[in-house]
């Protein structure tokens, strides 16, 4: 997804390694692109501030999007969550 704070532009997107593959991109979801403000000029959802954005989504704390959940919907750490940021 594409995000912008005003003074910086970026395409994020957050997958994990699958051992042979990247899955689907799941950026939207973890950010809550549908309840934030969308720029249709840049063609980007506006946020606060975009590299904090980055920072969280490189978190590795329960927090972070290198997370993923297990068979019980615990948060554990996964080291193959692969964050790529785009500058526009």
């Amino acid at each position: 997804m594409t995000i912008t704070d005003g003074k910086r532009t970026v395409e994020i997107t957050i997958r994990r390694w699958n051992g042979s593959g990247y899955d689907p991109d799941w950026s939207y979801d973890y950010f809550d692109a549908g309840s934030l403000p969308y720029d249709e000029e840049k063609g980007a959802h506006i946020v606060p501030d975009v590299q904090y954005c980055i920072d969280m989504a490189n978190d590795t704390d329960e927090e972070g999007a290198r997370c993923r959940y297990d068979e019980y919907g615990d948060v554990v750490p996964d080291k193959d969550m692969c964050v790529f940021v785009n500058e526009l």
